[in-house]
């Protein structure tokens, strides 16, 4: 008899198998990525009978074929789906998981998660069924995305922020890349104007140098507030580019680390970061105890906080 192929279905597990009879004393199952699940069993054996062994075996069948279905799908694709008469653009990812997850992100747009062995049928059903969120929250963020200032291109007319002073940005073609500041101006000389990469590995180099000087001066002048509390000298003082927060504190390794992007914000809101890094020395956590203790550092952090919170889409913070 030719193989033939079949579909198991108990409860919400639907399993597909190839099915062949041949000359064996018992029914014998094997899984394979080439065959997937493959059963052959003697010529009097029948389907129902071959499927309630299935069933019994399902234990070991099911995560056998999740391993072999992982490594033939592919992790993460892209996929497009029509809904409220929109072509929606998705991020594809199978994952252990149970149950299919969607989310919509600013900047990395429709993200779905789903169980190894969901179906795109599925899939495709459960976005439909939550298309009110999934428009809602496109049009959402198109809004804001529309607000927000957009990344600096390094083009002659823009404006940039440096320690909390506004500068308009002249940017010449020059044989050695370099900026100065005077006049009210920021100028970028560089080899070649029109290349983006370069003027703004050069911006970022700048800022990463003048936020090291300016900061690593700062703490120091700031440190007599903090060794009254028995906090040590941090062993050291990094700086990098960060997109999420503007420092960070590793109290056992006595370590602190400034975003580089710091050295855009006014005097007051960089010793603010600083202020609230050095608290970290004394309590890890944002507790009560944590801004209690900042606030006698420095009792008018909130102000700084919130020009903080203002300012930081108008500086170059991707």
């Amino acid at each position: 008899m030719k193989a033939c192929r079949r579909t198991l279905r108990t409860g919400n597990t639907k399993i597909e198998y190839t099915h062949e009879i041949k000359n064996v004393k018992n029914v014998n199952v094997r899984i394979t990525p080439e065959k997937g699940l493959y059963v052959s069993s003697p010529p009097d054996v029948d389907i129902e009978a071959i499927e309630k062994y299935l069933v019994s075996k399902l234990d070991r069948i099911i995560p056998a074929l999740d391993k072999i279905n992982a490594s033939k799908r592919p992790l993460t694709k892209t996929k497009t789906i029509d809904i409220g008469g929109r072509k929606i653009e998705y991020e594809l990812t199978y994952k252990k998981i149970k149950n299919i997850i969607v989310s919509v992100h600013i900047t990395k747009g429709v993200r779905v998660s789903a169980p190894i062995r969901a179906a795109q049928s599925d899939i495709d059903k459960f976005l439909r069924s939550n298309e009110e969120f999934i428009i809602r929250s496109l049009n959402k963020q198109a809004e804001e995305a529309a607000a927000r200032p957009k990344e600096k291109q390094f083009i002659t007319g823009e404006y940039i922020y440096f320690v909390g002073e506004k500068y308009a940005l002249e940017v010449y073609q020059a044989k050695r890349s370099h900026i100065d500041i005077h006049d009210g101006k920021m100028i970028m000389y560089v080899t070649d104007p029109e290349n983006y990469p370069l003027k703004k590995s050069l911006f970022e180099e700048f800022i990463k140098e003048e936020c090291s000087d300016y900061v690593t001066s700062l703490c120091r002048q700031l440190y007599p507030r903090f060794r009254k509390k028995g906090i040590a000298f941090p062993v050291e003082i990094r700086f990098r580019k960060m997109v999420s927060c503007w420092g960070n504190c590793r109290s056992g390794n006595k370590i602190l680390t400034f975003s580089t992007y710091l050295i855009q914000l006014p005097p007051g809101c960089i010793e603010a970061v600083v202020c609230h890094e050095f608290t970290h020395f004394l309590h890890q956590n944002h507790s009560k105890e944590f801004y209690s203790q900042l606030t006698e550092f420095m009792p008018d952090w909130r102000v700084y906080d919130k020009i903080m919170k203002d300012m930081q889409n108008e500086i170059i913070f991707k």
